[in-house]
């Protein structure tokens, strides 16, 4: 399998007032093609610094992120907001639709060209057939995400990011968002989650642990 990311001696530091924060202390991580990884540790352990230089949010004070073969900093501002619109899928805890708009043009907004036929299939592919005229708030939690799930695979994204999918909702629905990624990376695509749940991170095939930016067990 070929490594559709690699994360290679990475430093990221951040300033306060006159302390300097090492969120990341030469960290090394790879995603296979076609893997699903989770991220676990206590705050402040780096987690979340990781998944944010993975999606291409941050960059790094010292070190690599090649993404498809690609090291990041090599490209411009405009060129790497390109491949974070193209090549990566991002799901949030708190789900990050937009209330005005309906479930459709949800998963709609992000496209380069919008496509409403291609986002009622993404929305069929996710459970939710029927509901593409349903507002956010016509909605349930678990179908929230599931709506958050839809857009992040909008652009064909070659890996989706998701930070604490599970944080906002109950257990069934927790499952049943775990279970609609499990069947997404059985379809191929690459998938790493930050959480603090085991039970969502069960779901994984590796589980990385984090403590005081580094990467304490794999």
């Amino acid at each position: 399998m070929t490594d559709i990311l690699e994360i290679k001696e990475v430093w990221k530091n951040y300033k306060m007032g006159a302390e300097e924060i090492n969120a990341l202390q030469g960290v090394n991580f790879k995603v296979e093609d076609g893997s699903f990884i989770a991220v676990m540790g206590p705050s402040g352990s780096g987690k979340s610094t990781l998944l944010h230089l993975a999606g291409i949010l941050d960059l790094p004070t010292k070190g690599d992120v090649t993404l498809n073969g690609t090291n990041i900093k090599e490209l411009s501002r405009k060129q790497q907001a390109q491949i974070r619109r193209t090549k990566i899928g991002f799901v949030f805890q708190r789900f990050n639709l937009l209330s005005q708009l309906t479930a459709l043009e949800n998963v709609m907004l992000p496209m380069r060209k919008p496509d409403r036929e291609k986002a009622q299939k993404i929305l069929d592919r996710v459970g939710l057939e029927g509901k593409y005229d349903r507002l956010p708030t016509q909605l349930s939690g678990g179908e929230e995400q599931r709506v958050a799930i839809a857009r992040s695979l909008a652009n064909d994204p070659i890996l989706i990011l998701a930070d604490e999918p599970t944080g906002e909702l109950d257990t069934a629905n927790s499952r049943m968002i775990m279970e609609l990624l499990t069947d997404l990376n059985k379809d191929g695509m690459s998938i790493i989650i930050v959480t603090h749940d085991p039970m969502a991170a069960e779901y994984a095939q590796k589980t990385v642990q984090m403590r005081d930016g580094i990467i304490s067990h794999v």
